[in-house]
């Protein structure tokens, strides 16, 4: 079964305990109606937008009833995979992509580093795009960064560095 969203929208400053958005829900490439979550603690809902989508929403509910229970990343438990699950992976998905075209963006112009997969980074700017920093100066401040950053996991992000020349 194939669940997704589009037309998301994400409102990070109404986001306190879980994501706000609303977004257009598809199942198997239909669109049936949407997605949201107000961002204050409480489940994502969804609705159908008619009485026949209202029955595919059910009809997908039923099919995440019949899959293997999941074992929950880091904790000791597992639980049944539900239709709001996917939806929820869905948005992560969506967010993080959006994130790392972000980071690619920087990266053009600055050093990023943070544990991979993580929530934050740090970035050290150059006004210059980095092809242009001479290759010594940049080889010394990616060391620095090593040396005195690159410890409990934290790693030197970008990607762009190496087709320069520079040794991470």
């Amino acid at each position: 079964m194939k669940i997704e969203l589009k037309k998301i929208s994400f409102n990070e400053r109404m986001s306190e305990e879980t994501n706000c958005f609303v977004a257009d829900l598809f199942i198997n490439g239909k669109k049936v109606g949407y997605a949201k979550n107000d961002g204050h603690g409480g489940c994502t809902d969804y609705h159908g937008d008619s009485p026949e989508n209202n029955k595919v929403i059910r009809e997908a509910e039923a099919y995440f009833k019949t899959l293997p229970k999941v074992k929950a990343k880091d904790f000791d438990f597992e639980y049944q995979p539900s239709l709001e699950d996917a939806i929820d992976q869905q948005l992560e998905d969506f967010l993080k992509a959006k994130e790392i075209k972000k980071m690619e963006k920087h990266m053009v112009n600055a050093i990023l580093f943070g544990v991979p997969n993580g929530h934050s980074y740090t970035m050290i700017k150059y006004k210059v795009p980095l092809a242009t920093v001479p290759k010594a100066i940049l080889q010394a401040k990616v060391a620095k960064i090593k040396a005195e950053d690159c410890q409990n996991g934290v790693q030197i992000l970008n990607t762009n560095l190496t087709a320069l020349g520079i040794q991470i």
